[in-house]
């Protein structure tokens, strides 16, 4: 339980603080300001969307019978770091359209095949394309909008945000499926 506090409240805040690069350049435009600059909603809703992420992540691995990676707190660092710094980039770069969203894809591709994890490609690709329509469709509810957007109601560079957020999931996921097995590995020992 204290893992998921913890996931929902880092992946909230870590999330959070991509849309403030995008509301300080003027990407998006929120409905309301009531937290801290930002709509009330955000940080739960990204909360929620990070502990529903690592879950699929968690499924795909097991469909797939991908055993889960070595847990390593540089390289879930660095996925972060690269997260946020894709996340980041679409703040003042958002004017170069589709070619931004090629250059962080080109820069996500080298980092998930090193992975050699299909469950990561699948989440990745996946979350390209439902990223976008999921804030297609919150975006026409009336929350929030961007204010260039060139697919539709979105740019057409954030299928790549997801793209790299997906890595830092599949890390995440790694190093939590590391620490269920060292709890459970007592007990059966005990059992």
């Amino acid at each position: 339980m204290l893992d998921r506090c913890a996931l929902f409240l880092c992946g909230g805040l870590l999330i959070s603080l991509g849309d403030r690069v995008h509301l300080a350049f003027g990407v998006l435009e929120q409905a309301d300001d009531s937290f801290l600059g930002q709509a009330w909603w955000v940080l739960p809703s990204f909360g929620l969307l990070t502990l529903v992420l690592i879950e699929v992540q968690r499924l795909l691995r097991s469909a797939l019978s991908e055993s889960a990676p070595e847990p390593s707190i540089p390289r879930l660092a660095l996925a972060c770091l690269w997260f946020l710094l894709a996340y980041s980039m679409t703040g003042p770069l958002d004017s170069w359209g589709p070619w931004l969203g090629i250059l962080l894809a080109a820069l996500w591709l080298p980092r998930a095949l090193a992975l050699r994890s299909r469950s990561a490609l699948l989440l990745s690709l996946l979350l390209a394309v439902a990223g976008p329509l999921g804030e297609a469709a919150v975006s026409a509810g009336g929350r929030f909008h961007y204010l260039h957007p060139d697919w539709g109601s979105v740019p057409s560079w954030l299928y790549a945000i997801y793209l790299h957020g997906a890595l830092a999931v599949y890390e995440i996921e790694g190093l939590l499926c590391a620490r269920r097995q060292a709890r459970a590995a007592p007990a059966a020992r005990h059992g």
